[in-house]
């Protein structure tokens, strides 16, 4: 009860100080019985007329307006209040951005926070899906490119400062658009444990199991689009970071126990590859177990070899390489980490059996044995020959010698 009437004390301060430089200001403030609407300048607001929903049927309704419109006579400030001009664009870059680029709040809620173990909240929005199939926003923030809306439409035309030049050209035109910013300004201790986290957004669910905690959508996200390159207001990545992890940090990090899927992308199909790698030798690829069971990485076969080649390489963990069979039950290969290749199953070599091969080269040829046949053969009829030819002559010596007898 203290905290809602705090609230409502606050946003009658806030209302009164509106109420108070608008009367300073000679400025348009009105007020019914439903709505509170400040404006300044000549906005479109003061004829009731939303540049947002413009021209849709959708039901509006509102509460609290503050409008405000920028020209290029409004005067401006610095730090301390000393009337400045405006910096020129052209002079700004990244080293001196911060003194150089131009700065417009059109609310500006602070709150210094004193008092030790006290969260300050400076602006919060509280939306409640009261009954069934309600929804509720708890905040919602538009930037666009809005050049054509005034140019084409006649209720909005009227509008344009005068001596602003939109000077529209399709092909040209271009702003800078940053739906929300959120700058975590930190010169405590840094934001690692055991010191107090310094946290850019943080989501915080609450009842019962929610859904996302960060959805990225587009214009026509629930739409059949038969050519995904026609999606409207689609991004050109999901994440994005640039120079804005410390050497020693992690670029996303889970503290999970368990989960059921780490990165579930199996309804994408990816033609450049599910995941790239800037690999280069050991430990700069996929790492199993803090390295105990191996890791997956590319580059150089050695980091001081001539070849200069990029390889794949599988490093085994501390007991070595396995293959197994789909169903988790049998190892196929295994590989220790001396070099001894366990094989549990028949090797084939182009579709054959490599027993088949080794049984192939050590049968001698059909025509080799012909030819040995043919041989022993041939040898067999000369030693024949020699045989009876030597008979004969034994025979005939011995006839001589009866003879002479």
């Amino acid at each position: 009860m203290k905290k809602v009437c705090s609230v409502f004390i606050l946003i009658a301060i806030i209302f009164s100080n509106i109420t108070c430089f608008a009367e300073e200001n000679d400025k348009t403030e009105t007020e019914t019985e439903d709505t509170v609407t400040y404006i300044r300048g000549n906005h479109p607001r003061k004829n009731d007329l939303w540049l947002q929903y413009f021209p849709l049927s959708t039901a509006l309704r509102k509460n609290v307006v503050i409008s405000d419109v920028i020209t290029p006579e409004d005067e401006w400030e610095t730090w301390d209040g000393t009337v400045v001009n405006t910096h020129n664009m052209e002079d700004e870059n990244a080293e001196n951005y911060d003194d150089s680029h131009n700065h417009y709040q059109n609310i500006l809620s602070e709150v210094l926070n004193f008092s030790e173990g006290t969260n300050a909240v400076a602006i919060w929005g509280d939306s409640s899906a009261v009954v069934d199939g309600s929804k509720a926003w708890g905040g919602f923030f538009s930037a666009r490119s809005n050049a054509k809306q005034f140019l084409n439409n006649k209720e909005f035309s009227e509008y344009i400062p005068e001596g602003v030049d939109l000077n529209y050209e399709e092909d040209s035109y271009d702003t800078q658009l940053i739906g929300i910013e959120v700058d975590v300004l930190n010169d405590s201790l840094p934001g690692v444990y055991p010191n107090m986290s310094k946290t850019g957004v943080q989501i915080v669910g609450f009842g019962n199991p929610n859904s996302m905690a960060i959805e990225v959508r587009s214009e026509d996200s629930d739409k059949n689009i038969e050519n995904e390159e026609d999606r409207r207001g689609s991004f050109e990545s999901g994440l994005y970071f640039k120079n804005s992890i410390a050497p020693y940090g992690r670029l996303i990090v889970s503290d999970l126990q368990q989960a059921r899927i780490g990165l579930d992308l199996k309804n994408t199909l990816f033609t450049e590859g599910a995941l790239q790698i800037q690999s280069q030798q050991v430990g700069t690829g996929i790492i199993y177990n803090n390295g105990e069971s191996g890791e997956i990485y590319g580059g150089t076969r050695w980091s001081d070899t001539e070849d200069q080649n990029d390889w794949l390489t599988l490093r085994a963990g501390n007991g070595g390489l396995r293959i197994v069979s789909n169903d988790n039950t049998q190892e196929l290969m295994v590989m220790d980490n001396y070099g001894g290749v366990y094989l549990n199953n028949d090797i084939y070599i182009n579709g054959r059996k490599l027993d088949e091969y080794i049984t192939e080269a050590n049968r001698v040829p059909d025509n080799i044995i012909y030819i040995l046949c043919a041989i022993n053969i041939f040898w067999l009829i000369i030693i024949s020959s020699i045989v009876v030819y030597l008979k004969k002559i034994r025979n005939a010596d011995i006839i001589r010698l009866d003879e002479k007898h």
